[in-house]
């Protein structure tokens, strides 16, 4: 019976231990949180484009204080746009999308909103992202957000990592949620300082290189993976030399611009032609994206990516799409 209770006591502290990583401060989780970055793409009603739109769903999961958001619409560029109030009581599930959004701007700023994804020179879809900032201390809401374009026949969704408030974290608060606000970060220097606690270290030490690695497949002619990135600065990190991996894993290296705020790039026409033939389909692999973060601007760069992937070449009924967020790593 003694030795019972000792494997019960051992069993208890090995959950005690477990549990709150669940809920890795600088590291994008599915956890209830604060507040939220949400990337958006919606196609321009009109240009024959299709009906893209995103859609943002919130729930209030923590039953404390309901959904209390002021959001912000930034261009890709960092541009403010438009801002309002977005609210829900204890247990509520509040939504909107990015074509309501758009529709209560001025016509003369939303035209800022306006992107060229197929690289044509005409403007197709409307891109930015929103920023929804709590105006309490909670970490209460969860949230999901959709690209759905059903007359085409798809839809596919990602849950948005909710960002957490958290005012405890002492010598490691500077560089995991700052004091401005205590909202969490997704830059290098947060996540370094997540393990760094879990190491047992008194103090946080400085990331050393970040990675984020996104897949894509593009499974016949006029289908597309996009990838979506969101930083919390432009220019930076500025165009990077990667490695492609095709799925037998042969590499080789070329240059992904990452220069706005929010980068949504068509990655086909980046992928080499001497690993993926021009009209050789599908083409399927992943990019091992890394940089050295050697400045302090890099160390506390937040990032977020999600992977697109569309199959919309043929008729509705057999059109898919999947919305992928991308792994991350300090390698």
């Amino acid at each position: 019976m003694k030795k019972f209770f000792i494997a019960l006591s051992v069993l208890a502290a090995l959950m005690l231990s477990v549990v709150p990583s669940q809920a890795l401060i600088g590291m994008p989780d599915d956890t209830p949180g604060n507040s939220a970055v949400v990337p958006f793409i919606a196609a321009i009603p009109g240009t024959g484009n299709g009906d893209l739109n995103t859609l943002m769903v919130f729930v209030d999961v923590g039953l404390l204080d309901g959904i209390d958001f002021h959001y912000t619409i930034y261009t890709v560029e960092s541009d403010t746009v438009y801002d309002d109030d977005m609210e829900g009581t204890r247990g509520d599930i509040v939504s909107t999308d990015a074509l309501t959004q758009i529709g209560l701007m001025a016509p003369a700023l939303k035209e800022m909103l306006e992107v060229d994804l197929d690289g044509n020179g005409t403007n197709d879809h409307y891109a930015g992202y929103i920023y929804f900032d709590s105006n309490v201390v909670t970490n209460s809401v969860v949230g999901s957000m959709y690209f759905v374009d059903l007359p085409n026949g798809v839809a596919a969704a990602a849950n948005i990592p909710m960002k957490e408030y958290d005012n405890t974290l002492g010598a490691f608060q500077a560089q995991m949620a700052p004091g401005a606000n205590f909202v969490e970060l997704f830059s290098p220097n947060a996540l370094q300082g997540a393990e760094d606690l879990q190491d047992g270290l008194a103090a946080p030490t400085d990331a050393v290189s970040f990675g984020i690695y996104p897949r894509f497949y593009i499974q016949a002619a006029g289908d597309a993976t996009w990838l979506l990135f969101w930083k919390s600065a432009n220019v930076i990190p500025g165009t990077l030399h990667v490695d492609f991996y095709d799925n037998d894993e042969v590499d080789v290296s070329s240059n992904i611009p990452l220069i706005y705020e929010l980068d949504i790039i068509d990655i086909e026409p980046y992928l080499p032609i001497g690993l993926f033939p021009a009209a050789t389909y599908p083409k399927e692999g992943w990019i091992d994206l890394e940089w050295l973060t050697n400045t302090a601007d890099l160390r506390n760069l937040e990032i977020l990516g999600w992977s697109y992937q569309q199959a919309t070449a043929g008729v509705a009924a057999a059109n898919w799409t999947v919305l992928l967020p991308m792994w991350r790593d300090l390698p």
